[in-house]
């Protein structure tokens, strides 16, 4: 009897609001794994993405920057070494480093797409005009005892990112006289690659240079403030800027047809002078005052999948909800496996929506893989009820779930407001059509 009792007991528990409520609940955390899986395999193609992105930029010319350009004077300081036996003298040679007075650069760079498999890489090709003027410093031994300094064997450096990235010959005109540049920086070890061109320094208080330089890259573009007044000028048809660096444009445009920008910087703005010996400044000291731009790709479908599966758990209980309300104002009841059935079809959403973005615009990504997902759901719905009514409820839930989370992908800077109004909505509607149920009668039917 007391065996009977309990049975009829643990079935009524087991047909309650509340059992069914808890059964919901761990079907839904229990779709976490497949949502998991999702969300390892988004990282692993934008790890793809990236690799490929790597390889053909570094093969069309690499992160490029400009540095320079930066005149090296070689100094020879005599030295005189006592031993026991004998003094030994010689020779030590060193270099003087001297950045130009006023340091202009003009640049106008242009875009262009690659293909490696289904990705896109968006590379560069720039031209870039620097012209300034040189000094020679007033004291420039001031840690020396004994030195002479060669000014005719003088070479102006050029520091680059990735000498690959060099498409033309560079045209130097130093002093009014045409000057030929060669790879490597002749000894000097102010930047790690670079080119030189040698250039007797003469006893003019000032020289002016013009070079230009054809550059290919992707990625980004530097620039340093190696002037005692640094203008830099960019122009380019890339649509989604980001600037960078220790420096903000003073001036920039941003436009459907691309961008500009000009930066202007004085020397006092940085943490090393315009002339010093050896490494008294490093590659290190002058590569902390970089500035310039990063040629961001516009987000992508990676990036918006990342955003849209955060609303998974949503996704998920709200068509739980939806059929478990259906349950109670229907009297109807579902197996479990039902519901895993509707939250699979929630998370094969995500997935078409990751494979389908790789393929076509995000847009349209969105739409096929919503419209499959919500219409595969509504129709199950419809023929577990038997009532095209709750299909369509069902559908009309599932637009307006993807509705907003699209207006939450779209508005990247109102998505948190946007969320947050989202889920208050929910709620409330939650509660509006639950206000008037008494969950203890309904246990007891």
């Amino acid at each position: 009897m007391n065996e009977n009792k309990m049975i009829n007991g643990f079935k009524r528990w087991g047909n309650s609001p509340l059992a069914k409520l808890l059964v919901t609940l761990f079907i839904a955390i229990l779709l976490l794994i497949p949502v998991s899986a999702i969300k390892e395999l988004m990282r692993e193609r934008e790890y793809r993405r990236d690799d490929a992105k790597t390889d053909v930029i570094n093969q069309w010319g690499g992160w490029q920057h400009l540095a320079g350009p930066v005149l090296a004077v070689p100094v020879e300081e005599e030295y005189t070494e006592h031993y026991d036996d004998r003094i030994e003298t010689g020779i030590i040679r060193h270099y003087l480093y001297i950045l130009p007075d006023s340091l202009d650069v003009r640049g106008d760079i242009q875009s262009q797409v690659r293909e490696k498999g289904i990705f896109e890489i968006e590379l560069y090709s720039g031209q870039f005009e620097l012209n300034g003027v040189f000094s020679k410093p007033e004291d420039p031994l001031w840690n020396m005892d004994k030195g002479t300094i060669l000014w005719d064997e003088s070479r102006l450096i050029l520091g680059l990112g990735d000498v690959r990235g060099l498409s033309q010959s560079v045209d130097l005109i130093w002093n009014g006289k045409p000057a030929e540049f060669q790879g490597g920086t002749s000894g000097t070890e102010l930047f790690p690659v670079g080119i030189s061109a040698s250039t007797p320094y003469a006893e003019d208080e000032q020289i002016s240079f013009d070079l230009t330089v054809n550059l290919k890259g992707g990625g980004s573009i530097n620039f340093f403030p190696l002037g005692g007044e640094t203008r830099v000028s960019i122009e380019s048809d890339w649509i989604s800027p980001g600037f960078a660096g220790s420096f903000i444009p003073t001036k920039r445009e941003l436009t459907d047809h691309g961008f500009s920008a000009r930066w202007d910087i004085q020397s006092l703005a940085r943490n090393y002078p315009q002339s010093w010996i050896d490494n008294e400044v490093s590659w290190d000291n002058i590569y902390q005052s970089g500035f310039g731009v990063d040629f961001l790709t516009p987000i992508d479908g990676y990036f918006k999948s990342h955003r849209a599966i955060k609303y998974s758990m949503l996704f998920i209980f709200l068509p739980f909800i939806t059929l478990f309300l259906f349950e109670i104002f229907a009297a109807g009841k579902l197996h479990p496996f039902q519901y895993i059935m509707v939250g699979l079809t929630v998370c094969m959403f995500f997935l078409l929506l990751l494979t389908l973005s790789e393929h076509m615009n995000f847009h349209y990504a969105y739409l096929t893989a919503g419209l499959a997902s919500a219409a595969l759901v509504s129709f199950y719905t419809g023929a577990v009820f038997k009532s095209a009514a709750k299909g369509g409820i069902m559908a009309l839930l599932n637009a307006l779930l993807y509705l907003y989370l699209y207006m939450a992908l779209a508005s990247e800077d109102y998505a948190l407001l946007i969320g947050s109004l989202g889920l208050f909505g929910i709620l409330t509607g939650i509660m509006l059509i639950t206000r008037k149920i008494n969950w203890y009668e309904l246990g007891k039917k």
